[in-house]
């Protein structure tokens, strides 16, 4: 199979899609992770405001990337993980202005989420040992941070017994941001949180985000049973 270049059939596709949906950028990207299995292939579309979007090809375009990622496998082996990634701007897309109205809700928006006030008193060491209970006993804790990619912000603990706070996915995977060694060192960790510290970490100069899909302390008070 040729390589992918501007006249194949999976880049002319993409080009049509950019054109037909007047967006600013469409990308695919595709992995191989190891020989026998390939992840569905993904495509990201990204509107002329920045919104993101994703979909998956249709059959025939996703058929040609998948044959062209098993013969690059087999080419070159020893590589192990092979990506394939197809960024298609073919031409520049004139750059669409907000309206006067949306730009003044836009701004409106993020000096309300830049105003938003959060608890910032700590959890404590009781709120912590109640949660720390639940992963000790198999339990996970997690609140959805993205439903259509099925990506979750998880407490949890691991088979070697540590403890994890991080971003866990429906295939499975995990990515934890903090791991602590102990139960000793995890009800330390959780009771200086706060909600305020939750609700910033991820992008603190980003007040448009703030407390989207994070922990707080009525969302444990509900998981313990307990009063906030």
């Amino acid at each position: 199979m040729e390589p992918l270049n501007e006249i194949s059939e999976v880049v002319r596709w993409l080009s049509a899609e950019r054109a037909n949906r007047g967006l600013a950028r469409i990308e695919l990207a595709a992995a191989l992770k190891y020989q026998g299995e390939i992840h569905d292939d993904t495509l990201i579309l990204t509107a002329p405001d920045g919104a993101l979007s994703f979909g998956t090809l249709p059959e025939p375009q996703r058929a040609q990337v998948q044959a062209l990622l098993r013969q690059h496998h087999a080419e070159q082996p020893a590589r192990g993980n092979v990506e394939l990634s197809v960024v298609c701007d073919a031409t520049p897309v004139p750059r669409i202005q907000l309206t006067d109205e949306l730009q003044r809700q836009r701004a409106e928006q993020t000096q309300a989420r830049a105003e938003a006030s959060f608890d910032t008193r700590p959890y404590g060491r009781a709120l912590a040992q109640r949660v720390a209970e639940i992963l000790d006993a198999g339990g996970e804790l997690s609140i959805t941070v993205d439903p259509r990619e099925g990506v979750l912000r998880a407490l949890w603990k691991s088979g070697d017994g540590t403890y994890a706070h991080g971003l866990r996915y429906a295939q499975g995977d995990s990515k934890p941001s903090v791991t602590l060694a102990s139960r000793e060192e995890f009800i330390r960790w959780l009771a200086d949180r706060s909600d305020e510290v939750f609700a910033k970490e991820d992008r603190p100069d980003n007040p448009l985000v703030w407390g989207h899909g994070t922990f707080n302390r009525a969302y444990f008070a509900r998981k313990t049973g307990q009063r906030a």
